[in-house]
């Protein structure tokens, strides 16, 4: 499309598009889960939700009985999480040279996800990445994606055009908030989407690998 010659800003959702961290993921919700008593669980029966609110997934696999405790379980998962978040965590071959590519092209970047902002910076820090964002946003306020809320932050913050920004992310909640916020949408198919569920959604682009941002912006 010709539209990706007008691409001044990409917004990127962290876990499944820049970072492989559903494995650190997966064993901090289940940790969790032992906590309440629940050891029936796979990291299989995680990774289809990783990228969802936390109350989310805990809706959806805590029993019932245990639904008052929700907040509860967020709590003990962030406690064990930001321990262990780097154990088998890494970055997605590519991402490196790709968001560097990206800023020595002049595209300013931003993230856009479901993680705090202050967990998200320390991400970023700690796999060498950070220097190359302009902006770093996280959720903080218990407004999650597919609400454009935190796209509308992030361009408010910055003073970005909608027209000239691109949403890229690996599910539907990632696209549906850019198609929401009235930007531009790139679905990736090496994160929790398959190309086949990536291209039911509909996206302005669908990318296997984070290199080919950069025909999109050429």
């Amino acid at each position: 499309m010709s539209l990706g010659n007008n691409i001044k800003n990409i917004l990127f959702d962290v876990d499944g598009t820049l970072l492989d961290s559903r494995r650190d993921i997966a064993a901090a919700q289940l940790w969790t889960f032992r906590q309440f008593g629940i050891d029936t669980l796979k990291p299989e029966d995680i990774y289809p939700l990783i990228g969802k609110p936390l109350a989310e997934t805990f809706t959806a696999l805590l029993p019932q009985r245990l639904h008052d405790r929700i907040p509860e379980a967020g709590l003990i998962y962030r406690d064990y999480y930001r321990a262990h978040a780097f154990e088998t965590t890494t970055l997605f071959p590519g991402v490196l040279d790709t968001v560097a590519a990206l800023k020595a092209k002049g595209i300013r970047l931003a993230t856009a996800t479901t993680k705090s902002t202050e967990t998200t910076a320390k991400v970023l820090a700690h796999y060498g990445i950070a220097e190359y964002f302009s902006h770093v946003q996280g959720t903080d306020n218990g407004v999650f994606k597919p609400d454009p809320f935190i796209i509308n932050t992030i361009l408010t913050a910055m003073k970005w055009h909608r027209g000239e920004t691109l949403m890229v992310g690996d599910t539907d909640k990632d696209i549906d908030v850019g198609r929401n916020a009235g930007v531009l949408t790139c679905g990736v198919t090496y994160g929790t989407f398959s190309r086949e569920q990536m291209a039911a959604l509909n996206p302005d682009w669908i990318i296997d690998h984070i290199s080919d941002l950069l025909r999109i912006v050429r």
